[in-house]
């Protein structure tokens, strides 16, 4: 090994090191990133394969995406049947696991607590070569891959992104979208996987990335360990040599379906990453902005108009030469030609007219800041240089800054003539057909089990055999042999500095000293339970108008600001049936700026005519949208039928909150401001490369002197169960995959003793659509959803939903509804076994460290405990709570309060 750091690392070269990255190269090929940063117990381990889309042709077209979805599915030596599959595994260290496919690559990735490096390490290699690629295997994932590109279907977004690119490229295989064509999907045989994997996952076609708290030296020697071994391909890997020729015309399509709002885009040929001109091209992106970029071009052209309800300019920078898309979605009663008009004509513009030099400035600053922030982050670290990895090389990342700084107002000029033309472009529109009104009032039925030919029925007499198969084995417990949790060793209690102000801010410090930024987390018990006996607009109005406008900061102002800092939606603020809330992640130079502009917003919002009436605007958009999306029906349908009207958790019908947003009135909203918004009831929690005295003095300055008026009191009525089951259908044309809802209220209380069994219990049912039960049997098993989970919605005071949720082929409604209500009927009467409270205590104690490695992460966490009435305190309990729950007691919560026997079904799609 060259400049050879241990004796034993006989199989490795030093290739480079920049910026506390080091690249090391293994004798077969396999290139290593290494970063340390030991802010907090976690490491990111991301594995790479230079293997995307572009690499597929006609007739196994999705092939990348397919096989990703096959490399959880087991090898000889980690597998399910044997409890120790890579789900099974990973799952009992709480850790944060993925994959993504994409046109040039596919990556795998882990984020755990650091005691677990060479597990990942282990698993990784393991399945780089190993892989039983079971025809069982693909058959039932096959039928889970096409209703992940079913639910992309439903979406009018996606179906315009994947027709443009199919159009804007006819030879190079981005034209190809990266999930595929159906009828590929659907009968690409094994064999074929098999050989794109023989012929791509191989040590020489890929990058490890690991970053976080380790050793560089014991890190090298486990993975020269478990890769090392790996040979290199047999022969080269394929290149793609297919080029894209220039185009020589506007080409133009059209997508008429049932959907919402009209939409318009277009897209023209770029250069590829690595090209000179790319950095102009992402300065352009910036000037243009979007929808959350409120100073920037296209908002103030499309959205502060009225024309659209939404807008966006996105970069694709590609290993390839790829795509510079714009786009829009328009208000009711807009003319799509009009908003295409407008897009062309702010293209022309940047053409003709060299932008200011402020407004460069502000998009320099922002890149720059960005990325500061990005890698005060590990994972997002981890995943920027495996990004930088499948376009060009990780050097392209770290002199990106730098290359984008040189931008000049003549480059963008020059760029802007030269490929946004009309002959270099293709242009796309989404018509949607006349709407047709979702029926949620038909079809409901009081009991379904006493339901004549009811569907559930048939469910189960026309499938109880494979039912019956899918039941006799349960779900495979992972027998990892990775170090037993222990207590957690953190002390939050003595670290975090609580200060109440005079008027009752309470705010949450914590030095987190060198990551050169810091988090901001503010909650205010102001949620729409304090008005929601009054028009149901009106708190949500009231929150999206607070950044619009200021006693000493207009709107453009205040996204120049936020722009300049690189979190334009910083003050964007959240709003549910408790919070009024908001998160960030800034440079720390910026605080005080910040500070002072976020107490201008909460205190003095302007509250002005014209933005009132472009908000209401954007509401009615909103609106369209939600009365055809499938999700959003259902639950709507389900909250409007497991709560009286009235209550807190209720919801009125889509329909009738539109009409009830044109009675809202501006002095509804500015009174709703006056009660809500008060300092007795906001805690702000500030984390991160901060002195602790300087910030309660810049805290004290900004809000010190906002007067108290006192804190309100929540206290929920009890909503009943259900007398019996019973369904609703809600029927909308033209979606590909229906959602369905089943659920009933729940009078769990996050403070309440049972409160961590509970959650137990849950988890092992259905936390996540990987390794809990109903994943294991509806997914994994009988392969008839993309995505499945069970889980207890906001508990902070009790009568929140529980609920089941998965999407399916509307062919598989009854069959998967059947299913669901065997699993969860053999569950309450079974119980969680004591392996699966292992897996899940081991879970929740290494996604409770996972979830605290970031300032972000942490600030989030004190505010709402805070909120809750627990401290900070309880971060440092929560460990012990986990590790002292038995079976008896996760079972006792478990038939306490889930009753699927009285819950509510609610099935929304194109119903058969």
């Amino acid at each position: 090994m060259t400049n050879a750091i241990d004796s034993k690392l006989t199989d490795l070269e030093k290739i480079a090191e920049k910026q506390n990255i080091s690249e090391y190269r293994l004798s077969n090929g396999l290139k290593i990133l290494l970063a340390q940063n030991h802010i907090a117990p976690v490491i990111t381990l991301l594995v790479l394969y230079k293997v995307g889309s572009r690499n597929e042709a006609v007739g196994f077209t999705g092939a990348t995406h397919f096989l990703e979805h096959m490399l959880f599915k087991g090898t000889k030596k980690h597998n399910a049947e044997k409890g120790n599959g890579i789900d099974d595994l990973l799952t009992q260290v709480g850790a944060y696991w993925n994959a993504t496919t994409w046109f040039d690559r596919t990556s795998y990735f882990e984020v755990v607590p650091s005691e677990y490096l060479e597990l990942c390490v282990q698993l990784e290699a393991d399945r780089m070569r190993n892989l039983l690629l079971r025809q069982e295997d693909h058959d039932s994932e096959m039928s889970v891959v096409r209703n992940e590109l079913e639910r992309g279907e439903n979406y009018p977004d996606e179906a315009l992104e994947k027709d443009l690119y199919a159009i804007a490229f006819r030879e190079h295989p981005y034209h190809h979208p990266t999930i595929g064509w159906r009828s590929d999907v659907e009968g690409v045989p094994m064999a074929r996987l098999k050989e794109f994997y023989d012929t791509f996952y191989w040590p020489n076609n890929a990058t490890v990335v690991l970053l976080g708290d380790f050793q560089t030296e014991a890190a090298l020697q486990i993975l020269q360990k478990h890769f090392g071994k790996i040979p290199s391909s047999a022969g080269a890997i394929p290149p793609v040599y297919t080029v894209e020729p220039p185009q020589e015309g506007e080409r133009r399509f059209t997508i008429s379906r049932a959907g919402d709002l009209p939409r318009v885009w277009a897209g023209y040929h770029v250069p590829q990453a690595d090209h000179p001109d790319n950095y102009a091209l992402a300065a352009v992106r910036h000037i243009l902005g979007g929808t959350y970029e409120r100073s920037s071009r296209l908002y103030k052209s499309l959205i502060d108009s009225g024309i659209a309800a939404d807008s966006f300019a996105r970069h694709h920078d590609l290993k390839d030469p790829g795509l510079f898309i714009v786009g829009a979605m328009l208000n009711p009663g807009q003319e799509i030609a009009n908003a295409e008009s407008v897009l062309h004509a702010e293209l022309e513009k940047l053409a003709a007219e060299p932008v200011s030099k402020e407004e460069l400035e502000r998009a320099k600053s922002a890149n720059r800041k960005g990325t500061t922030l990005a890698k005060s982050d590990p994972s997002s670290l981890a995943f920027m240089l495996g990004e930088a990895e499948s376009k060009a090389d990780w050097h392209w990342l770290i002199n990106y800054d730098d290359k984008f700084d040189d931008v000049t107002p003549e480059d963008i000029t020059r760029v802007a003539r030269r490929y946004f033309t009309e002959s270099n472009r293709t242009v796309g529109q989404f018509i949607p057909k006349v709407h047709q009104p979702s029926d949620s009032s038909g079809q409901m039925q009081s009991d379904i089990a006493k339901a004549k030919e009811s569907s559930e029925e048939r469910s189960q007499t026309t499938s109880s055999e494979t039912l019956g198969k899918l039941l006799e084995v349960y779900p495979g417990v992972a027998k990892a042999k990775v170090p037993k949790p222990k207590p957690s060793s953190t002390n939050f209690q003595e670290k975090v500095v609580k200060k109440k102000l005079s008027n009752g801010l309470t705010l949450l410090l914590l030095s987190n000293p060198g990551t050169q930024s810091v988090a901001l987390a503010g909650v205010s018990r102001a949620g729409k339970y304090f008005s929601h006996k009054r028009n149901c607009n009106l708190a949500d109005l009231a929150v999206d108008l607070l950044p619009k406008g200021s006693e000493h900061f207009s709107k453009t102002a205040i996204a120049e600001i936020l722009e300049g800092m690189a979190i334009p939606s910083a003050l964007d603020f959240s709003i549910d049936n408790f919070r009024i809330s908001f998160n960030t992640h800034l440079v720390s130079k910026d605080l005080p700026e910040f500070c002072r502009l976020l107490a201008d917003v909460i205190r003095y919002p302007s509250f002005a005519g014209d933005e009132f009436n472009k908000t209401k605007l954007e509401w009615r958009a909103k609106y369209a949208e939600a009365m055809n999306n499938t999700r959003m029906l259902a639950w709507n349908a389900l909250r409007q039928n497991i709560y009286p009207s009235g209550h807190p958790f209720s919801e009125k019908p889509f329909e009738e909150q539109l009409a009830e947003l044109e009675q809202v009135s501006l002095d509804d909203i500015k009174q709703l401001h006056q009660e809500m918004m008060v300092p007795d009831s906001t805690i702000i929690s500030v984390v991160g490369d901060i002195d602790i005295d300087q910030t309660i003095a810049l805290f004290e300055d900004c809000f010190g002197d906002w007067p108290s008026s006192g804190s309100k009191s929540i206290k929920i009525a009890e909503a009943p169960l259900p007398v019996a089951r019973k369904r609703i259908d809600i029927s909308l044309a033209d979606k590909s995959s229906a959602d369905i809802v089943i659920g009933h209220p729940s009078n769990l209380i996050r403070t309440a003793p049972d409160f961590y069994a509970a959650k137990m219990a849950n988890a092992a049912l259905g936390q996540d659509t990987i390794t809990s039960r109903l994943g294991q049997i509806v997914r994994d098993r009988a392969g008839l959803t993309y995505g499945i989970y069970s889980a207890f919605s906001d508990s902070a005071y009790g009568q929140a939903p529980w609920s089941v949720t998965l999407t399916v082929n509307p062919k598989n409604i009854d069959r998967a509804l059947g299913l669901v209500l065997e699993v969860l009927t053999d569950y309450l009467q079974t119980g969680l076994s004591k392996e699966e409270l292992a897996k899940e205590t081991g879970r929740a104690i290494g996604s409770f460290k996972v979830g605290l490695a970031s300032s972000l992460g942490i600030a989030r966490a004190l505010s709402e405990f805070e909120f809750l009435g627990l401290g900070s305190e309880e971060l440092d309990k929560i460990t012990k709570r986990y590790l002292a729950i038995t079976k008896e007691q996760a079972d006792e919560a478990m038939r306490l309060y889930m009753h699927p026997e009285r819950a509510v079904t609610v099935v929304s799609g194109t119903l058969k």
